[in-house]
């Protein structure tokens, strides 16, 4: 009898020790807001963290769409549940960093004492999420857009499948090839327009979006898209359009189909879009750099993506865990894997030059081109990326005005006056509520 009444002690401290283990489990909550392909693989790496840290568990939950992820977890925080760790689009980050909501990334390693190399992360993608040289979000999925073309459809134009266009006119010149020849309807489209078009078509021409260095040397209060080369530009669309060489085709990554199913022989959108792509085209894809308008000075193309936030207002346990998982997130091994499997810029030099050292880029081409575009030396120096506040809405309003060029008929200077308009009110009313 006491045989068995030991036996019973032993288990019950044994469970009990194990129910303690259990509770001493630090539990971080991660909302998120990709999709499809991308989604496997970001829940796959989140797996594999908590399989390999079994002191932590992180919680992966999809909250929708990029506004709908940072509105409602800024929402949350207000109501003090907010997220551990957030993603949000790049469009966000004056938001943020006037939150009063945020702990910045680089005290979160000091405090927990996580030796990193902040230097060693790609100069573009650190100057966009840094203030006063210090990264306040830790760059997770990052883009840039490019070109991709159709080689099959270039060989059969009689084109060069090797020699991507690389200024306005040879886009021109192929487009009109390409569509005369028959093998497509169209020559050119763009996916996330405003961000193309509004965006990085400035900054690749050296041209300021807004007042104040693009919003880092001060809150950025007037708009800037109305300038003679924003008018010139979408002239050049609208004309092109009436050519059939070029097409909107919409919002965001609507455009695909039709440079997939082999209705447009070619699209400037987001890096992101290579694994998908690969995958799903028929025909061998080809990349090269945003072409560049003639009589305008090169710029640098803009980072595009999202990296994450931590929200204040956590535990010290709850921070060291969140540490944790920033650290495999930008770690060698899982930088080479995320870029592989997804398309998305690998965020340190270190993983770069392990890609390079097992021929990642020689084997796959295309990988490489948004790394050379990144490096290609600009005569007017670089606009480290843009800062608006309310950008979410700003956005709508340029990409709406966008859009009344090609399906409304209203006059190029028309919509950008009245893109220009409306957001300089947005970004008064910001500073207003925000800066003191």
């Amino acid at each position: 009898m006491k045989k068995y009444l030991v036996l019973f002690l032993l288990l019950a401290f044994i469970g009990s020790f194990t129910v303690v283990g259990q509770a001493q489990d630090v539990e971080i909550d991660f909302w998120y807001a990709l999709s499809g392909h991308i989604q496997e693989v970001t829940l796959s790496l989140v797996e594999d963290f908590n399989e390999t840290h079994p002191d932590i568990h992180v919680n992966a939950v999809h909250r929708g769409s990029y506004s709908e992820v940072l509105t409602s977890s800024i929402a949350a925080y207000r109501t003090g549940n907010a997220p551990h760790i957030v993603q949000v689009y790049e469009v966000g980050t004056q938001t943020l960093l006037d939150s009063n909501a945020i702990k910045p990334v680089y005290e979160l390693f000091e405090e927990n004492n996580v030796e990193i190399d902040w230097d060693n992360f790609i100069g573009p993608l650190k100057a966009y999420y840094s203030v006063d040289g210090n990264l306040y979000s830790l760059p997770f999925n990052s883009s840039t857009p490019f070109l991709f073309y159709n080689k099959d459809a270039f060989k059969e134009a009689g084109l060069d499948p090797e020699q991507p266009p690389t200024t306005f006119k040879e886009v021109e010149e192929y487009g009109k090839k390409l569509v005369e020849s028959g093998v497509v309807e169209n020559g050119l489209t763009v996916g996330w327009p405003s961000w193309v078009l509004a965006e990085n078509m400035f900054t690749w021409h050296g041209q300021p979006i807004t007042n104040n260095n693009n919003g880092y040397t001060g809150h950025a209060s007037e708009l800037k898209i109305n300038s003679d080369f924003g008018v010139e530009l979408f002239k050049q669309l609208k004309s092109w359009e009436e050519q059939d060489i070029f097409t909107y085709e919409g919002r965001e990554g609507t455009p695909n189909p039709s440079f997939l199913t082999g209705q447009t022989g070619m699209i400037i959108t987001s890096t992101a879009y290579l694994g998908g792509f690969k995958e799903g085209a028929e025909f061998e894809i080809g990349s090269g750099f945003i072409p560049h308008k003639e009589g305008y000075p090169q710029g640098n193309s803009l980072i595009g993506g999202a990296t994450l936030w931590v929200y204040d207002g956590h535990s010290d346990e709850e921070y060291k865990a969140i540490t944790e998982f920033l650290d495999y997130i930008a770690s060698v091994d899982q930088q080479v894997r995320w870029h592989k499997e997804t398309g998305y810029l690998p965020v340190t030099q270190d993983a770069v030059d392990q890609l390079e050292k097992e021929g990642w880029f020689d084997e796959n081409p295309n990988h490489a081109t948004a790394f050379n575009q990144l490096n290609v030396e600009t005569d007017t120096g670089e606009f480290a990326g843009l800062r608006l506040g309310d950008f979410v809405a700003i956005r709508e309003i340029v990409l709406s005005e966008i859009e009344s060029i090609f399906s409304e008929g209203k006059t190029v200077e028309k919509a950008l006056d009245d893109a220009v308009e409306k957001s300089n009110q947005r970004l008064q009313r910001y500073i207003e509520a925000n800066v003191e």
